[in-house]
């Protein structure tokens, strides 16, 4: 079962990739380092949570159309739980696992991914949130509300970061416009985004219910209010890591085998066989290349392709993107704390 989700090699030609590259790279090294001014105690444990809960939510992908399904991006989420900056460097661990670990996005495709869904997804999801949360009650079912439509606007609009992408160096002369391009992308998005919006809002107002202090949106008078809990974040962390656990390990299983809402309209103009070989017709999918890491031990979310280990290597993936996320937000604190320390006088 071929269960890739993101944008694969050929599809976007080379220049127009790397351009994309290097703005992912340039992007995420400004995030590590407005990131500092964010990592506290508290901040860092959740970064290596929310990169885990999203690899996990990744893999369940559920029916939006007929033949066509979809999966959370994740930028509207991580940014209402720890913020723009450590969001971003949480939805692109994730994106750099998949693409290395678990053959998913290809390695020249990686800028793409990241930009599309990592710096977009993040950017626009938290302006609508922070927008909204001027308007709605800073409280849980508020920030529920708010990650709910900033989901969907975000979601819809990352989708057309592909179809930018693809007007600048599309490997395919298509026989469809653009513009038709652009509102199928958005159209089949808007309803990902909904399915995601519902997630996201039950995962944000679930943990701003037990602990609103580790919301990061909702920094400020609701954590000033009386009775407000405050301390480690240690039990919200295990708890939401057995939940990934449990998705990724046993729900996935259960997760629609159709084509994501990206690869479905990749393949839009093509007639498939059975085996959903191409064998005719004109489509964004036949400049598509094999990926680097195709024959990888855990490629395609399975254990070397053996059938019904996709829970094994879910879990794997879900230890490996907490280990990696709460890795990095634990150097980039500690580099905060030695630059916070003061200097002792020569011969003080």
């Amino acid at each position: 079962m071929n269960v890739a989700m993101h944008i694969s090699n050929g599809i976007i030609n080379g220049p127009i990739s790397l351009v994309f590259g290097l703005v992912a790279v340039s992007a995420i090294t400004f995030c590590l380092v407005r990131a500092r001014g964010d990592l506290n105690d508290r901040l860092a444990p959740m970064a290596g949570l929310v990169a885990a809960f999203i690899f996990a939510v990744q893999m369940l992908n559920f029916p939006v159309l007929p033949g066509v399904s979809g999966h959370l991006l994740g930028g509207a989420l991580a940014a209402t739980l720890v913020g723009p900056w450590v969001g971003v460097l949480c939805v692109s661990v994730v994106l750099v696992v998949q693409a290395l670990v678990f053959a998913d996005g290809g390695i020249t495709a990686l800028g793409l991914n990241i930009f599309n869904m990592a710096l977009l997804g993040t950017a626009v999801g938290y302006l609508m949130v922070i927008a909204l949360l001027k308007l709605l009650p800073r409280t849980a079912a508020g920030a529920g509300f708010a990650v709910f439509i900033a989901s969907v606007v975000s979601v819809t609009l990352a989708s057309q970061g592909f179809v930018l992408e693809y007007l600048l160096g599309g490997g395919v002369d298509l026989t469809i416009g653009y513009g038709k391009i652009s509102a199928v992308m958005a159209g089949v998005h808007s309803l990902i985004g909904i399915g995601e919006g519902l997630i996201a809002a039950a995962t944000v107002t679930t943990v701003a219910k037990v602990r609103p202090d580790l919301v990061y949106a909702l920094r400020g008078r609701a954590l000033d209010a009386p009775g407000a809990v405050r301390g480690s974040a240690r039990p919200v962390v295990i708890a939401g890591l057995v939940a990934a656990l449990a998705l990724a390990g046993g729900v996935s299983y259960f997760a629609s085998s159709a084509p994501d809402g990206l690869d479905a309209t990749t393949l839009r103009g093509c007639t498939l066989n059975d085996a959903g070989e191409i064998i005719g017709g004109t489509c964004m999918a036949q400049s598509a290349q094999d990926h680097e890491f195709g024959g990888g031990f855990l490629a395609d979310y399975g254990i070397n392709g053996i059938d019904g280990t996709v829970g094994i290597a879910g879990v794997i993936g879900v230890l490996l993107t907490f280990a990696v996320g709460l890795g990095i937000a634990w150097t980039i604190r500690r580099r905060r704390a030695h630059a916070a320390l003061p200097s002792t006088p020569v011969g003080g």
